[in-house]
């Protein structure tokens, strides 16, 4: 008692397959992407709080080229290009005495898979880490 299907439904799976891949593609190129912006967001974040970091350690010769190469040192190994992480210069808003803030915002615009194929363009990815100084100047 063997089944027998009509002759003409012998393709359908196929076709319905090729009708469903490219759909099941464009998914999968989505959640990568995301997965690559969430991967980006947290480096660019990482790379603003370190140079946070070594300002408030480093008040006075806090030159703005230290910070950038200690931001950018930061993003080095990670899916973004370290030469094109934008590291603003960074504000110490109420001066540079121990204790108060000293800010660092780093942006990066980030370029999607999708966008290749689709067109397009980039998403800006910014993020501003603010640290107490505690180190003084020599």
């Amino acid at each position: 008692s063997k089944m027998h299907y009509p002759p003409s439904a012998g393709g359908q799976g196929l076709v319905e397959f090729a009708l469903t891949l490219p759909i099941l593609i464009l998914i999968l190129l989505g959640v990568l992407d995301l997965g690559r912006v969430y991967f980006a967001t947290m480096t660019v974040t990482n790379a603003a709080r370190e140079g946070a970091r070594y300002g408030a350690a480093n008040p006075c010769s806090s030159s703005c080229t230290a910070i950038t190469a200690r931001a950018q040192n930061e993003a080095y190994g990670s899916i973004i290009n370290p030469a094109q992480l934008n590291v603003a210069t960074p504000t110490f808003p109420q001066g540079c005495a121990i204790g108060n803030p000293i800010q660092v915002t780093v942006t990066y615009n980030f370029q999607l898979v999708t966008t290749y194929l689709f067109g397009g363009g980039t998403i800006p990815l910014a993020t501003s880490a603010q640290m107490p100084v505690y180190g003084t100047c020599p």
